[in-house]
């Protein structure tokens, strides 16, 4: 198991801070009307990507009906949300 796949391991199995973990459990039940016969994924999310990139982008818990959802960080919020914000903006800086 190489040292990537641990942590991720790790991150979609923590469970240090119990507050964070009721709510993205409670927002997997009571879902929004747009998503209701969605599954979401409910537990913290992992990163994804180049494990050489330079760059790394840290998103903020807890990302409710995005990443919460769908257990993908900054791809989630449809058309013109954060994944469509962050690209830009990384886009803009070269």
């Amino acid at each position: 198991m190489t040292a990537l796949t641990l942590v991720r391991e790790q991150i979609m199995t923590c469970e240090r801070c119990p507050r964070l973990r009721s709510y993205c459990q409670r927002i997997g039940r009571e879902k929004r009307r747009a998503y209701r016969s969605d599954t979401y994924w409910a537990r913290p999310v992992p990163g994804f990507g180049d494990p050489a990139a330079r760059l790394l982008v840290v998103g903020l818990a807890p990302a409710a009906h995005g990443a919460n959802r769908t257990g993908r960080v900054f791809t989630a919020d449809g058309v013109g949300g954060s994944g469509d914000f962050l690209m830009s903006a990384l886009h803009r800086a070269g």
